[in-house]
């Protein structure tokens, strides 16, 4: 199956496994004890069977906060598998070429610096967007890349929020659905996002009293269907 920007879908995952990395060091990941371990496991396999094993270990930990199903919207595929039988992956040496470009770059340190770098990885750049106050009893509507990064960001600095349970996004566009997934991982929640697409959102049930943020970079079908969700 190949999907448009798998190379840059990759790319956002890996660096979103640099944060988490960079959080909480396990050794598996990045760095030489990682590739010490590799070359020992390895054997017939290539760079690419070793991103799509971390994105697979990855997603399992943080549910759905990796997984191409998401990013992409497969229909048909187990919640606990990231990619389905028809996934291709990456051409070998591509991957090989992505692995070494994201070792040579600077991690990200931060929420923040993780969103841009995913974004960056798609060609977009995101802006600054205003939220609001965000409390415990707040839900929240999220249309637009850099509405999702700056809600993602507000979450990570507040205390007492469940993103999971407060906010519903509604995206198409694969960069937005990999910067929304990404929000488990970047706040270390255990449950999954709630992203739907435009068509999905059309027999969603809303949620009461929902608050929607929508930035200018919000597909046009994304902000009507929330207009809509939002009026039921």
């Amino acid at each position: 199956m190949q999907l448009e920007g798998m190379g840059r879908y990759v790319e956002g995952a890996l660096r979103l496994l640099q944060f988490v990395e960079g959080r909480r060091p396990t050794g598996r990941r990045f760095g030489a004890d990682a590739d010490a371990r590799w070359t020992s496991f390895r054997g017939d396999l290539e760079t690419v069977d070793r991103i799509e094993l971390m994105i697979r270990d990855a997603d399992a930990e943080w549910p759905a906060s990796f997984a191409a199903r998401l990013v992409y919207a497969l229909p048909g595929i187990p919640e606990d598998e990231p990619f389905g039988s028809q996934w291709d992956g990456l051409d070998p040496v591509a991957a090989e070429e992505l692995w070494r470009k994201v070792k040579t770059e600077t991690a990200p340190a931060t929420p923040a610096a993780a969103l841009k770098a995913i974004a960056a990885a798609w060609g977009m750049t995101l802006k600054p967007h205003p939220v609001g106050n965000v409390g415990a009893n707040d839900h929240l509507l999220l249309v637009g890349a850099s509405a999702i990064a700056a809600t993602i960001e507000a979450f990570a600095a507040g205390t007492a929020l469940d993103w999971s349970e407060q906010v519903m996004v509604i995206a198409s566009s694969p960069v937005e659905r990999q910067l929304a997934a990404a929000a488990t991982a970047l706040l270390n929640a255990q449950r999954p996002a709630r992203i739907l697409t435009a068509a999905e959102a059309a027999s969603a049930k809303p949620d009461r009293g929902a608050r929607l943020v929508a930035s200018g970079d919000a597909e046009p079908g994304d902000r009507g269907a929330a207009d809509k969700l939002l009026a039921r």
